[in-house]
């Protein structure tokens, strides 16, 4: 295979490509230390080396370092993976030693999410987001029946608005507006919010 071009992503870092494809990204000094120079062809014992040896252990370092830092679903961390151009091969190898090691587990950071959540957000947000987040059905769905959920949308708006009352108080049309929006934009509805809504604009008054 022929390097066909050498692209900087930082002042030590390059992305390489081979036969025109982007292949993979190294350090400076490994340009030199397997041979990569541009329009030249590539040894197949370097890129065996590379592709077998420096970029699986690398993506594997990687990805315990994001980690370390948060927990993340696997679409989360494949993501990161790619974003920072690990070939396929290297982000499998990341994943499957995470994976052995109990460092992700979807049903388990669901789990958590909701835990963490169901008092500051809708259930239907909740929801949502993990779904974003690369969370499949079926794990949602074990996650909300393993949590035992219990939708009490009325405690929780009611929380919510005493928390925020602090600082701003039903007083007037604009506070009882910027207190539904700030609950709409937690993924209740308005059947959910008005009701409790109302009783404490009785309070203001």
């Amino acid at each position: 295979m022929t390097v066909t071009e050498i692209v900087p992503v930082t002042k030590k870092k390059f992305r390489i490509y081979l036969d025109a494809e982007p292949a993979f990204v190294l350090y400076f000094g490994e340009l030199s230390r397997y041979g990569i120079r541009q329009g030249e062809p590539i040894s197949q014992e370097n890129l065996d080396e590379i592709m077998k040896s420096v970029l699986p252990l690398r993506a594997k370092k990687y990805a315990m370092n994001l980690l370390m830092k948060r927990d993340r679903t696997e679409k989360e961390l494949r993501d990161k993976l790619k974003k920072a151009f690990y070939p396929p091969e290297a982000e499998e190898t990341a994943i499957a030693y995470v994976k052995s090691f109990g460092y992700i587990d979807d049903r388990r950071y669901a789990a958590r999410y909701l835990e963490a959540g169901r008092e500051k957000e809708s259930i239907r947000n909740l929801a949502r987001k993990l779904k974003m987040k690369g969370i499949k059905r079926d794990i949602l769905e074990e996650a909300l029946q393993s949590c035992q959920w219990e939708e009490e949308n009325d405690s929780v708006v009611r929380g919510l608005i005493e928390k925020r009352m602090r600082s701003e108080k039903l007083k007037d049309e604009k506070a009882v507006r910027n207190m539904a929006a700030y609950l709409g934009r937690r993924g209740f509805s308005g059947e959910e919010i008005w009701p409790v809504l109302k009783e404490y604009m009785e309070i203001g008054e």
